[in-house]
């Protein structure tokens, strides 16, 4: 089951143009990480949760990863140019307030536990820094 559903995020990252070997493993493993703990903790949610905002502070860190990889496997970058610069700075600068909403609106609004968002922050951090090991590992 869990190696169809890699297989199958694996072809949805190919067709967006995203299958770079070092980047597409560890988006993979970000949106999972991401996306399984916000499924499972979405029919615990009455419960605790916890696991639900878990997923949410993984799911920030994949949304900027899949952003920024989004961004620079799309562009031919010969030379550094003050363009270039703008357009990842107003990139960077929108998906950074669009993050800020959405922590404001989980911390504040829903009452969502700090600990929870930050401990799938974390997480996802290390993942993407173990994935990446790994894949320069078996390269």
């Amino acid at each position: 089951m869990s190696f169809a559903l890699a297989f199958h995020l694996d072809k949805w990252l190919w067709q967006r143009g995203l299958g770079h070997p070092v980047l597409m493993p560890i988006l993979r493993n970000e949106i999972l990480l991401a996306a399984l703990p916000m499924a499972l903790g979405l029919p615990l949610f009455v419960i605790t949760p916890w696991l639900f905002w878990f997923g949410f502070g993984a799911g920030i860190l994949a949304y900027t990863f899949f952003g920024l990889t989004h961004f620079f496997l799309h562009r031919k970058i010969d030379t550094y140019t003050a363009a270039l610069f703008l357009s990842v700075l107003l990139r960077w600068s929108l998906r950074f307030g669009l993050t800020v909403l959405l922590l404001y609106g989980a911390l504040v609004l829903c009452g969502a536990p700090v600990t929870a968002i930050l401990a799938g922050l974390v997480c996802a951090s290390v993942v993407a820094l173990l994935t990446y090991a790994i894949t320069q590992r078996n390269t």
